[in-house]
Parts: structure tokens; sequence; C-alpha cells
């Protein structure tokens, strides 16, 4: 989960937390769209990850509670808790290893591998850790702990993401959270650490200029995926920017809440651009979802090819206005996404 986002469940009147995103690409009405039907187990959830294992049984990841695991039998429900993936906690001796953030499960040759973030709330103290399973089920999880990215004053080492390309030929691990935002190293095979002698790759950076001195807005919570359109290969960098975790009376103003943005890029290495050929590393980001009717703040976003949809899937937390908007009331939300003109557009 994103530290100053679960600062924000504490403390909702700091001032890191009004920070805008100002997207270089104007917003669209396609990019206000209401979350599909949910049904079980859908409140309380932060940061969802979700897998289809072999069987068609839909996993959901979240943060909180050494991760909690919750199945369903398709992307709609009903969703059913059914435990901690890591009961005893992260071995990464960091302060919130009890109680673990942004989970990012990949499936390579049969063995699952859950990326996690120890940390608290707004601080750079950070680390991301693995753990592998055969089965993804409550439990069966065994800890590696730290992946080995060491922790640097450019980069918040929380919100992992692993990109596969080729299984084994290429593993690149996104991360990153405030400070210069979001970057990507390259992982080892079997990637339980970053490759030998690498080095974090910057990415993505609001550097937007806000009035009167105003600090930059934040991005975190990067996304992986790649796809083809028409004959070209596609890198599409989701991301979460804006202010994701305010509570009455102290809401940002309107559009500079939460939202999903996107850059592409032809390498998935990049260099990532946006819409309107803008760098994502120089303030770029095209919008993919913002708010919109009871969809409030929506992010944390990750996107999978869902058989039972026919097809691609942007998943996600929101809050729903009417609900609340404590911790306990964040809410799954999911639309399929459209690629048809080389750019993922809600429907």
């Amino acid at each position: 989960m994103k530290s100053f986002k679960k600062a924000a469940v504490a403390a909702a009147t700091t001032a890191f937390l009004f920070f805008p995103f100002l997207s270089s690409a104007a917003p669209t009405s396609l990019s206000k769209r209401a979350s599909g039907a949910c049904s079980g187990d859908c409140s309380g959830v932060h940061d969802p990850n979700v897998v289809i294992s072999a069987d068609g049984t839909y996993y959901r990841f979240q943060t909180f509670n050494e991760i909690t695991i919750s199945t369903a039998p398709s992307i709609s429900g009903p969703w059913t808790t059914q435990g901690p993936a890591l009961p005893g906690g992260s071995s990464i001796d960091l302060p919130g290893n009890t109680d673990l953030w942004a989970p990012d499960v990949s499936n390579i040759d049969g063995t699952y591998y859950l990326y996690y973030a120890v940390s608290t709330g707004g601080s750079q103290n950070s680390g991301i850790g693995v753990a592998t399973s055969t089965t993804m089920d409550s439990g069966s999880w065994t800890d590696h702990g730290s992946i080995g990215i060491p922790q640097n004053s450019d980069w918040n080492l929380i919100d992992p993401n692993l990109l596969i390309v080729n299984f084994g030929d290429s593993l690149q691990m996104s991360f990153g959270s405030y400070w210069d935002d979001i970057y990507q190293v390259p992982m080892a095979s079997p990637p339980l650490t970053l490759a030998s002698g690498a080095s974090p790759v910057h990415l993505e950076q609001n550097s937007t200029a806000r009035p009167d001195g105003l600090p930059v807005g934040p991005s975190e919570g990067s996304y992986q995926f790649w796809w083809t359109v028409g004959s070209t290969n596609y890198y599409y960098l989701f991301f979460s920017s804006g202010a994701c975790c305010n509570t009455p009376p102290n809401l940002v103003p309107a559009g500079e809440e939460y939202k999903v943005m996107v850059c592409r890029s032809e390498s998935p290495t990049g260099g990532f651009v946006d819409q309107n050929g803008v760098d994502c590393a120089a303030g770029g980001g095209t919008p993919v979802l913002e708010s919109n009717g009871d969809v409030y703040a929506p992010g944390g976003q990750g996107v999978i090819y869902d058989k039972g949809q026919g097809a691609v899937v942007m998943y996600y937390h929101y809050v729903n206005p009417s609900i609340g908007y404590g911790q306990d009331d964040f809410q799954f939300g999911w639309n399929t996404l459209d690629f048809s003109s080389g750019w993922p557009v809600v429907s």
C-alpha cells in the first residue's frame, strides 16, 4: 500500500495528503465510468491484486493483515475471505513487517511469487520482499525476505510490480511512491532478487508546477502490462496519482483526488510517454479512470486478461461516498478496457 495512503487513514489532515496530480492530457468523459458489479466481501479492499488459477478460481490479494487473500468464481464475486498469506508477517526487520502492503503476484513455471512492501505511514524506511507458493492458498506461502533493492533518498521501496516478458528472458520490477515517484529494475531468474549489478531506472515523475509554490503531486502504485495492438507490442505503465485517502471535511479540491493514469512504450524498459507524447518522467500521463458518480478516488489498480469477461479488465479500489470514506469502506471495483485505439479506454 502507498505509504502516504496509510498515513491518510490515521491522520487525514496531514498536509502532504493534499498534493494534486496535474496531467499533461486533459481529462475526457471516456475516463469516467461506473464500476462493474461486486458481491460478497467487497469492502475494506486496498491495493487489490487479482490472479486467476489454473482451475479458474479468482484469487484477490490486498493490503493489511499480512496480506489478506479472498477467492471468487468470477471477477464480480461472490468474494470470500480465506485468511492471510503470511500469518507471521515478513522476515524483513523494519517497522510495519506484520502489516504488509501492496501485494503483487505472478505465476512462473507453476510457482507463484508474491511481492509485498514493508513500511509505515509517511516513511521512506521501507523494503520490498517476496514469498512463494505453489497454490496461492492462505498459509501456503514461504517468505524469502528482501529482494535486495537498496534504500535510497530518491525512491521509496513500496508498491512492487513484476512485468514478465518471455518468461525468464526479461523480468522487470517497477516500484516507488512520492519522492521521485516510480522506478524500474531488472530481476534475476528466478525472481527472488534483483539482477546482478542492476540499478533502478527512473520511469515516471509528476513534475507539473502548482500555483503559489506548493509541492507537486505524487505518483505511485505502478502496474506494467503489455498488449498487442495491430502488429505492435505496447508496454503500458499504469499508475495512481493524487490524494487517495482524505475524509470529509478535508477532501481535496475536485480533480486533485486519486485517479488512474497511463503512459506507454514499445519497449518494456521505456521510455514511456503519454497520449500527447509527453515523457512520463517529465510529468506525462493520460487519464484512464477518474472520479465519477459513486466512484471517488479510484486507484491501486492492476490489469489482467479475464477469459470470463472475454476482455482485458482493470481492477482497483475506490471510495463510494454514499457508503463512507473510512479505511473499512474502500470498495473493490473493476472495468473492462478497450485497447483498439492503442490506448486503454474504460468501458
